[in-house]
């Protein structure tokens, strides 16, 4: 039912695609590097308005750390390490700030948790460790400090490396396995934040050029403007949050044409947009309302469904449902 929402044809995106590894070819030399940022950058942008859920948060790290390296390649390693670390900085310190949120605290948390030892939502809310839930947003957002200051990047540099491996051990293969196509993004991260610390080390981060002005706008400046409702949750680095939007699908009468996961909670069956979308596509929605709204809209003129409920996390534990395909 995916490919329901794909406009361009297959040969078009394959042509997209390929221009795409082209471009990024091209921005090895020398000579051609210019031409070959402007074919991957449009190229992209064609594939992005195809499919809105291309437009996840690492390829929006990782084109614009492209542009930045090859635009900053003949002004030397400094200007470049810095360009790419108040990129970071911006990841680190949003993706900690918008877990300071009770829906984090108090629903995501202890979902995390299951990878260490087992803690229902509803025990949750009675612990009196709860304050412990402070530790993720807050150490996000001093990481972010530790790597921006000289003094303290090295330390910053251990605690990077120590909450990516919590992450991995959280919800990689011994933990949640869930969500997969970010282990590697983790990893990258790990190999990023060393090789930047060897780059720059205790010198200060370069301002003197607009490469690093444009990503202090749109990695530190910009995604405070999510508050408002003005910048996106996917470019506001909003992850695992708590405060990014899900659609419950509920179903009465289920007769699917695929495996569909299905969840329920007091017999109440129903599908998690995003829970299907990871399972089919291996990466999460767009993580915007109208989205959502779109994407429910198509699947339920193809599955009977009563109601479509937004939500944002769940406050209660549910179970998934083996679904009998050959139901009646």
């Amino acid at each position: 039912m995916w490919q329901d929402t794909i406009q361009l044809s297959t040969f078009m995106q394959n042509i997209c695609s390929t221009s795409l590894v082209l471009g990024l070819l091209l921005s090895l030399s020398n000579k051609l590097y210019r031409y070959g940022i402007i074919l991957s950058v449009l190229t992209f942008s064609v594939l992005v308005i195809d499919d809105i859920n291309r437009l996840q948060t690492y390829y929006y790290q990782y084109l614009a750390m492209l542009v930045c390296l090859s635009v900053l390649r003949k002004q030397g390693e400094v200007n470049q390490a810095s360009a790419l670390y108040l990129i970071v900085v911006g990841i680190y310190f949003h993706s900690g700030l918008t877990k300071l949120n009770t829906n984090f605290i108090h629903y995501v948390f202890p979902n995390m948790l299951y990878a260490f030892h087992y803690v229902s939502l509803e025990s949750w809310q009675y612990s009196p460790w709860q304050f412990i839930a402070y530790s993720i947003p807050l150490g996000e957002i001093i990481l972010a400090i530790l790597i921006l200051l000289p003094k303290t990047r090295k330390i910053g540099l251990y605690a990077a490396l120590v909450l990516h491996l919590g992450i991995l051990f959280s919800i990689g293969p011994l933990g949640l396995d869930w969500n997969p196509i970010v282990w590697i993004w983790n990893l990258s991260m790990m190999a990023l934040n060393w090789s930047l610390y060897n780059t720059l080390q205790d010198r200060n981060i370069s301002y003197k050029n607009i490469v690093s002005l444009a990503v202090l706008v749109f990695f530190i400046l910009m995604p405070f403007f999510n508050r408002l409702g003005l910048w996106d949750n996917t470019l506001s680095f909003s992850l695992y949050s708590g405060k990014t939007p899900n659609r419950q699908l509920h179903v009465s009468q289920f007769k699917p044409a695929q495996d569909i996961p299905l969840f329920y909670i007091e017999q109440d069956s129903f599908i998690d947009l995003n829970v299907w979308a990871l399972q089919d596509l291996n990466t999460a929605i767009y993580a915007e309302d109208w989205v959502f709204d779109e994407v429910a809209e198509q699947i339920c003129e193809q599955v009977s469904c009563d109601t479509i409920i937004p939500f944002q996390v769940y406050k209660q534990s549910i179970s998934y449902v083996d679904y009998d395909l050959n139901r009646k």
